[in-house]
Order: C-alpha cells, then sequence, then structure tokens
C-alpha cells in the first residue's frame, strides 16, 4: 500500500505549481483588466462552470467512483473494471453533455437567480451570458479529466492527474499575455481567456486519455450503459452530489449577496478566496486526495487499525502548516494582498477590501481542511448520505449569517459566514465520524496539536507587532514591499517552528525534534 506522506507530498506538489499558477493568472488578470465589469463577469462566468466541476467532476463522483472501482480492480480484476469504466464513461459523457445543453439554453435565466444585483440590461448582465455559455462546455471536459485522474489515483498515480490541472492557467496566462502585447480592447480580454479556457479543457482530457491507455485501460461509448454496477454508482452518487451542491450553493449564495456591492467587489471577494484557497487546494486536497484510496482499501480489508493511523498522521501534517497559514493571514492579510495583487489597474481601495475578505476566509481555513480529511472516512465507507445533511445544514446557517452580517460587516461579513457555516460543518463531520472509523487520539497527539496553538498565539503577536511596525500601504518601491513582507512572513515562520518545538519540549513530548523524520 503506497505511503499516504509520500503520496500527499506528490499530489502537494504539483497542486502547488498550479496554484502558484493560478495566483500569477489572477494578478495578471487585475494588472491587466482592474477590478470592474469586465472582470466581475469573467469571475462569475468562471465561477458558474467550476461550481459544477466541483460537485460532479470532483466531490461526488469521485467519492463514488473511487471506492467501486478499487473494490472491483482489486477484487475481479483489470478487465472487469475496464468494463466498469467504460459503462461509466459513456453514462457521465451522456448526462453532462445533456446538461451542458440545457444549462447553455438557460443561461441568462438561471444567472437572473444566481447574481440578484445584476440589472438584467446591463452590459455587465449580457457579457457574463455570452461568457457563461462559452466556458460552460468546459464541464464536460473537466468531468471526463476527473474520470481519467480517479483511475490513475486507484493505481497510485498521482503526479500527473495533479499536474495537468494548471493548464488552465497556463492557457490563461498565455491568452492575458498575447492581448496585453497587442493591448487588445477589456471586452476582447475576457471573450480570448474564456476561449482559452475550453481549449485547455480539450488538451487536459486528452493528455489523460492516453495515460490510462498506457495503464491498460481502454474507453469507448457503450449505448446499453446502465448496468448494475453503474446504477450502484449513480444512486450512491446521488446524495453526494446533494451535499455537494448544497455546499457549493454556499459560494453562490455569497456571490449573489456580493452582487449587490459596489462594482469589482465580486472580484475583491474572489481573489481573496483565492488567497484563501492557496493553502486549502495544497494541503487538504493533497491528503485528502492520497487519502480516499489509501482509506477505501483498508475498509475493504477491514483494517480500521490501519485506516486510523494514516488519517491521523495526515491531520497532523495538515494542522502544523495550516495553523500556521491561518495565523499568518490574519496577521498579514493586507501587506500579503498588496505584494501579490496591488499593481497596474488595482489599486490600494481594491486592496483594503480584498484584505477585509481574506480575514474572513481565513478564520475558516482549519476548518475547511477538516472537512475534507474527515469526508474521507464517510466517502471510503461509501456513505454519501449523511454528509448531505450536515451540508443542509451548514448552508442553512450560512444564509441566515449573510442577511444578519453582511449589511453591517460588508466584505469582510460575506467571508465570515462561510468561515463560520464551514466551522459547524467540521465540527458536525468529527463527531459523527466514529460511527465510521474508530480513531483513537493519543495524548501524544493532543500534545502536539495544543503546542501547535499556543505556538500560533505565540506567532500572531509577533507577526502583528511587526506589521503595526514595519508596513505602511504607502511603501516607496515595490521591492520594498517584497522585502518587508518576506522578512516579516520568514521570522514569522521561524517563531512558529521554535514556539512549537519548545512548548513540545516543555510538555515532554518524546518526538519534539520537528526536524527528524520520526517526529511526523
Amino acid at each position: 500500500m503506497p505511503s499516504m506522506i509520500r503520496s500527499a507530498f506528490t499530489v502537494g506538489g504539483f497542486i502547488l505549481f498550479s496554484r502558484l499558477l493560478g495566483f500569477l493568472r489572477e494578478c495578471m488578470m487585475v494588472f491587466v483588466l482592474g477590478a470592474g465589469i469586465y472582470t466581475d463577469a469573467l469571475v462569475v462566468a468562471l465561477k458558474f462552470a467550476n461550481t459544477f466541476r466541483r460537485i460532479f467532476a470532483e466531490g461526488a463522483f469521485n467519492a463514488s467512483f473511487l471506492p467501486r472501482f478499487s473494490k472491483v480492480l482489486n477484487g475481479e480484476g483489470k478487465s472487469q473494471a475496464n468494463m466498469v469504466l467504460t459503462e461509466i464513461f459513456s453514462f457521465l459523457l451522456l448526462v453532462v453533455i445533456l446538461f451542458s445543453i440545457a444549462i447553455i439554453v438557460f443561461f441568462p435565466q438561471i444567472l437572473q437567480i444566481m447574481v440578484l444585483g445584476f440589472d438584467v440590461l446591463s452590459k455587465k448582465f449580457a457579457i457574463t451570458v455570452n461568457l457563461g455559455r462559452i466556458c460552460f462546455p468546459y464541464l464536460i471536459l473537466i468531468s471526463l479529466s476527473s474520470l481519467f485522474s480517479g483511475v490513475l489515483n486507484t493505481l497510485s498515480k498521482f503526479a500527473l492527474p495533479a499536474a495537468v490541472f494548471s493548464l488552465m492557467s497556463i492557457f490563461s496566462i498565455f491568452g492575458l499575455t498575447l492581448c496585453y502585447v497587442i493591448d487588445a480592447s477589456h471586452l476582447m480580454t475576457v471573450y480570448v481567456i474564456a476561449v482559452l479556457v475550453f481549449f485547455s479543457g480539450i488538451t487536459q482530457t486528452t493528455i489523460l486519455l492516453f495515460a490510462i491507455k498506457r495503464q491498460g485501460f481502454f474507453v469507448r461509448i457503450k449505448l446499453a450503459c446502465w448496468s448494475p454496477r453503474v446504477k450502484d454508482m449513480v444512486l450512491n452518487m446521488v446524495p453526494g452530489v446533494i451535499a455537494a451542491g448544497v455546499w457549493q450553493l454556499n459560494l453562490l449564495i455569497d456571490t449573489s449577496i456580493s452582487s449587490y456591492l459596489p462594482t469589482g467587489s465580486i472580484t475583491c471577494i474572489n481573489l481573496a478566496d483565492r488567497l484563501n484557497q492557496f493553502p486549502l487546494g495544497t494541503l487538504g486536497v493533497a491528503v485528502s486526495t492520497a487519502l480516499l484510496p489509501i482509506l477505501s482499501q483498508c475498509m475493504v480489508l477491514k483494517n480500521h487499525e490501519l485506516a486510523s493511523g494514516e488519517l491521523l498522521r495526515g491531520l497532523l501534517l495538515s494542522m502544523f502548516f495550516i495553523i500556521f497559514t491561518t495565523t499568518a493571514l490574519v496577521a498579514l492579510g493586507e501587506p500579503i494582498v498588496a505584494v501579490v495583487y496591488q499593481r497596474g489597474l488595482f489599486g490600494i481601495d481594491q486592496v483594503h477590501i480584498t484584505a477585509d475578505a481574506v480575514m474572513g476566509f481565513s478564520i475558516g481555513l482549519p476548518a475547511y481542511v477538516l472537512t475534507k480529511l474527515f469526508s474521507t472516512i464517510y466517502f471510503a465507507a461509501e456513505d454519501t448520505i449523511t454528509p448531505v445533511i450536515f451540508a443542509i445544514i451548514s448552508v442553512l446557517i450560512n444564509a441566515i449569517l449573510l442577511f444578519v452580517l453582511v449589511p453591517f460587516l460588508k466584505y469582510f461579513g460575506v467571508a465570515l459566514c462561510t468561515s463560520l457555516s464551514a466551522i459547524f460543518n467540521a465540527i458536525m463531520l468529527i463527531c459523527f465520524s466514529g460511527k465510521k472509523l474508530k480513531i483513537e487520539l493519543s495524548r501524544k497527539f493532543v500534545q502536539k496539536i495544543f503546542a501547535q496553538i499556543g505556538a500560533a498565539v505565540i506567532t500572531y503577536i509577533v507577526m502583528d507587532a511587526m506589521c503595526r511596525r514595519f508596513w505602511t500601504p504607502e511603501l516607496g518601491a515595490f521591492s520594498q514591499k517584497y522585502i518587508v513582507v518576506g522578512t516579516m512572513f520568514s521570522i514569522g515562520v521561524l517563531v512558529f517552528f521554535f514556539s512549537t518545538v519548545l512548548i513540545m519540549k516543555l510538555m515532554k513530548h518524546d518526538h519534539w525534534r520537528l526536524w527528524e523524520k520520526s517526529a511526523w
């Protein structure tokens, strides 16, 4: 069985590369276009396609497909597994094509519900409709890519699936660079990006298709694809789709509420979410992606002790990085946003808005990661119903909080409500996970977590003091901002690391030397 830590670092490394490219794409976008009607329209169009990608292509589908495919592959052999793959491929292709056609036809009506603050007669609304219709077929391609990635992950091939997800950013960066060089209009630029997003999906799907062929799998369209196995997968997938859909509804509600705020707010809140998604995608997604096939195999073999051990290792690794990242984003939110985004048409006012949203999102960052990790327990146990209940409760909490807090807290409130609902969701998943997998929390494990929390408090005090003393938005040369923020962040890393070590040593923890492999 593959090492979870090694697999997580493999996936995390490539996701980190993808996130860095995504940052570069966002930085170039606000540099070229600023935060206005064009970026708001593009963000909404891409977010709509990505919402259904997360529902169909990532969450519910993989949660239902991967454990069953793994069971057939390990129990009945590659031939039977390939038959299941062909049937599922045919069914998935048919469903997403029909779904995409329906969305494209009725996109204006759907958009009216999605962004209530957009005037249906405005230029922004018309541009968003056109961009959405161009981008949405990307769902077909990314759904097939996710299916092929699931096959490769089952075979413990994590590198290529994680790497190809950077193609959308690469294509977008190329388009932005080209449009900037030829001095294209803002309208032409957003259309070019939308078209290139579609072509990135074609490229990604093609690469992964050839990758599974090299592993001895092939797919073809089979009209008689409604087999008992596909039926079983779909029936088990329905609760997961509802759960993922309900959770993604959080983001759509956020976008709808944000559409009532001044023009550019949607772009700023999206940039804040991007900054928040960077550690979440690198750590939470990486570890959960590596955990799911391992936990699925453990459930098949009924090796609950190994499953519990792998989960705790993933939890400990994730929390060490996430607790520090949360601390850094709360303490240094505005300086980090200024260094990452402030250039070109993105000014200091947009920095303040984005920084407020970053602080709100970062409060829930540990909860997002815990949700990712503990969801794998339910998915590996082929239980997709329980997360539905928790997701519905979380979304109701989010909706209520949005209407209560946003009028007073504005941009910070939009992000904070999402974080609070995520915290409730994580608590519920953790409290009921014992019914699927008995997790033994040793005294040493608890000590390590509390040491990290104590170190975070110390690190926040130090970082906040440095920020108040050395940071000002009016710093002269841009290189000065890099030096000041880089120095504060580096000192924060050292303070957090050695504070954790010191607290663990004071508690007489056996593995307080975090620089040694045995500590993890």
